[in-house]
């Protein structure tokens, strides 16, 4: 099994595929949503909606606190049995359920604190309206993550894109309406009201009868203990990239905010290049992991790693020989303004494109306490570097700190594999020598 895990067959090629599908929707849509914001509500209101966006993604981590994480690797372990798939599945619902509900209020309570933080009225309001759509967000997660465990990455795609689909019509109707910029909060909320029917049809959960008294209490008590371990990696690789999107809504204005945002918004989606293969990768890992083959989780993951170089280099050649040709499109310099600032990021983001699809490889290892360790490190390195360079050197600052914090995650990624997976050289290097994994 172990060396059929290792290649990257059809199913794995078919799969990213699908999934590069609903990136490319996901991608447009993120083009269409800045150009009509900006052209439409002006750049202010552009970075309105992008302070809105980072702080409802980096809360929607403490929403779901890594019980998506728990119901992706361990659904993936237990792929064969379904009852114990179902057990899986309803313990982690009712996990981030009731987490979700938890974040939902405490984020709406804090509202008006935080625009007060970033001196933006509209930013408090519009993460007002986007608080309830986190109680949605943390159980949709869950379902997507079963979805992801069972290999069934069509479905998957499908409720990427859908979910993209939604906020961009929200955004579009809001807009056109004529509403003040920090309605446009809302649209996250209206987005997971939608996709949760689509989840739930898709997943097909069933009760599992009466192995329910057994099992579920069981499941609820080991997915707790392994999502408060995970938790803290769920939040900080989601808040990552957007480190540099929250400091910068501190220390420059809303404008400067919607600048870097722009740039940071063709950034994040080269980022999501190899975060696709990632998704692909995670439930092969967990396999791979399970049987203690480390010559062919070395042979995977170089194949992965070169995949994800090539893929990315493509992509980011065609973003920055397009981009200059959108100068006509937007208002008030703001392709030139922000061209510089994509290219610090991009710089720093190919580097790092080799070791995404395999960032996660500790979790799937059933090490979510070294997995959040080393996010840790990562971000704390991440927000030192725009702490320092962000009030000397404004948006370019905080491009370089970025840009050097992919480069640094690249080398703890490799430290890490070779510490805790005994991979002799880590990802780049392992060598012939295969130490068992130690959980």
């Amino acid at each position: 099994m172990a060396g059929n895990q290792s290649q990257l067959d059809p199913k794995f090629i078919g799969d990213t595929a699908w999934n590069y599908g609903a990136f490319a929707l996901m991608a447009a849509t993120g083009v269409i949503l800045n150009f009509f914001i900006a052209a439409r509500l002006g750049i202010e209101a552009l970075g309105v909606f992008n302070q809105i966006y980072a702080v409802y993604i980096v809360t929607a981590q403490l929403a779901v606190l890594g019980t998506h994480d728990s119901a992706q690797k361990y659904v993936a372990e237990y792929a064969d049995d379904k009852t114990i798939k179902t057990s899986i599945t309803i313990a982690a619902i009712l996990l981030a359920g009731g987490f979700g509900l938890v974040a939902a209020i405490g984020i709406f309570g804090l509202s008006d604190a935080i625009g007060r933080l970033v001196d933006s009225s509209s930013v408090g309001k519009g993460i007002a309206l986007a608080a309830p759509g986190l109680f949605l967000f943390a159980v949709n997660k869950v379902l997507m993550a079963v979805l992801n465990g069972e290999r069934r990455m069509k479905a998957f795609a499908v409720a990427q894109g859908a979910r993209v689909a939604v906020i961009l019509a929200s955004c579009l109707i809001i807009g056109m309406l004529g509403m003040p910029p920090h309605v446009l909060g809302a649209s996250f909320t209206i987005a997971e009201i939608a996709i949760f029917p689509l989840l739930l049809a898709v997943v097909r959960l069933r009760p599992p009868g009466r192995f329910l008294g057994d099992c579920l209490a069981d499941w609820l008590g080991r997915q707790f203990r392994f999502s408060v371990r995970a938790v803290a990696n769920g939040f900080l690789a989601e808040s990552y990239i957007r480190v540099d999107i929250v400091m910068l809504g501190v220390f420059v204005s809303d404008r400067d905010v919607g600048i870097y945002s722009f740039a940071a918004m063709f950034s994040e989606g080269l980022y999501q290049v190899p975060v696709v293969i990632r998704t692909i990768a995670n439930p092969v890992l967990v396999r791979l992991v399970l049987v203690r083959d480390l010559l062919e989780l070395s042979r995977f993951g170089r194949r992965v790693m070169l995949f994800s170089l090539g893929t990315f280099f493509a992509a980011a050649v065609a973003v920055l020989a397009i981009f200059p040709y959108l100068t006509p499109y937007f208002p008030d310099q703001l392709i030139a303004n922000s061209y510089s600032i994509l290219m610090i990021l991009a710089g720093g983001l190919f580097i790092y494109s080799a070791f995404i699809p395999l960032d996660f490889i500790l979790m799937q290892a059933g090490m979510p306490g070294r997995q959040s360790s080393l996010m840790t490190v990562n971000v704390c390195l991440n927000a030192a570097l725009n702490l320092a360079l962000i009030p000397v050197y404004g948006i370019q600052g905080a491009a370089s700190a970025t840009a050097v914090s992919f480069a640094f995650s690249a080398l703890t990624l490799n430290l890490a594999t070779w510490r805790w997976l005994g991979l002799p050289g880590g990802l780049l290097f392992s060598g012939s020598r295969w130490a068992p994994i130690d959980h």
